[in-house]
């Protein structure tokens, strides 16, 4: 019975870590796609919440551009001088 338990939870371990790499390769577009097909579904198993939550940071990411930009607004860059 441990052997089973222990394969299942290794199982569940492995399929999560596929989902979480998947999703964190996807392009933010591909990522609000599945979030537009996946919602209802994941909405009536009880995951609502985290599915809005999910939308609201890809949302939030796709408006922040190419995340070139500082995080710090209140930084100020000095080029080096090298002469």
């Amino acid at each position: 019975m441990d052997a089973v338990l222990q394969e299942v939870l290794v199982g569940v371990i492995v399929v999560g870590c596929a989902v979480f790499s998947a999703w964190r390769l996807m392009s933010l577009r591909m990522r609000m796609r599945t979030l537009d097909v996946m919602g209802p579904v994941l909405g009536k198993l009880g995951a609502a919440t985290f599915v809005a939550r999910l939308r609201t940071q890809t949302i939030g990411q796709l408006a922040g551009g190419c995340s070139a930009c500082s995080h710090n607004k209140t930084a100020i860059h000095h080029p080096s001088r090298r002469g």
